[in-house]
């Protein structure tokens, strides 16, 4: 073959390589240095204090930034005591299943003060997109549960009121109780202790922790696809960032290209999310 042709379809390929890192979030370039991983000192991420930014009467925000690490994270607070809060989820409907939707497009349907992606799922770019454990929503089963993962549970108290639970899915002996369940991946905190892993790397993340009494639900969203700005967390980090919020026990959801919040409709990450996911949830208030 033509040496000018060779280095033309070279530099083609490259072009192509490095666009679909940048349109698609591609945050593994960080694993081709092949350095070791290192935790970050928790000062570079553990703010001194939580300064809360109210959303509304039910929730509240806070925006992490450290530029010489760099890092960016969100953490929103919902309180679930009140009986307006209503929680909104895609798939609602068995239609649905397996069609994908995204973080803009759940957002702008649902008409949620606050949204994130939740469970893993199969499939990418046109295929369909199959959740991978459990996923409950208003006492329907739309999945089943997946013996490796953790999920994050919510039931109606007698009073109106919701209250959270996270468990690994093999531990949900009577899932009857929860009105709705959203799997996950791994639990990273339980009762108060950090879970320690084998293997740490740092990505975007999605997450959720709930306090002692599941009466607080916090959301944590860590920017890591475009590295220059954000670098990502590890679960470990991430675990340390949900104890100190005030969680007892944390689950990682979905993570990488995934991550995504909404608040009041906005978009909060740097960048746009145009990955179609296979379940996001969020809350409503059905007072107004």
């Amino acid at each position: 073959m033509n040496l000018k042709l060779m280095n033309l379809r070279k530099t083609y390929f490259f072009l192509f390589c490095a666009a679909f890192c940048f349109f698609t979030g591609c945050s593994s370039l960080s694993s081709l240095k092949n350095e070791p991983f290192v935790e970050l000192d928790e000062s570079s991420y553990i703010p001194e204090k939580i300064e809360w930014k109210k959303i509304n009467s039910f929730s509240e925000y806070f925006l992490f930034e450290n530029k010489k690490v760099p890092l960016r994270y969100h953490l929103v607070k919902v309180e679930l005591s009140s009986r307006n809060l209503k929680i909104s989820a895609y798939p609602s409907k068995r239609n649905e299943l397996e069609k994908g939707i995204s973080a803009a497009g759940f957002a702008k349907k649902s008409g949620s003060f606050v949204s994130i992606n939740t469970a893993p799922f199969k499939g990418r770019f046109f295929s369909k997109r199959k959740i991978v454990g459990i996923y409950k929503i208003q006492g329907q089963v739309f999945s089943e549960k997946n013996g490796r993962y953790s999920a994050l549970g919510f039931k109606t108290e007698k009073d109106g009121s919701l209250k959270a639970f996270i468990a690994n899915q093999n531990e949900l002996n009577s899932i009857e109780e929860f009105d709705y369940i959203f799997g996950g991946f791994f639990k990273i905190l339980k009762n108060n202790e950090e879970i320690e892993f084998l293997y740490s790397s740092r990505n975007s993340r999605t997450a959720a922790g709930i306090s002692s009494d599941g009466k607080t639900l916090f959301l944590l969203v860590v920017e890591g696809e475009r590295i220059f700005l954000s670098k990502g967390l590890s679960y470990g980090e991430c675990a340390k960032i949900l104890k100190f919020a005030g969680s007892a026990d944390g689950l990682e959801f979905d993570g990488g290209s995934s991550s995504s919040l909404f608040v009041n409709g906005k978009n909060m990450l740097l960048y746009r999310n145009f990955t179609k996911c296979a379940a996001f949830f969020g809350f409503c208030d059905s007072g107004k």
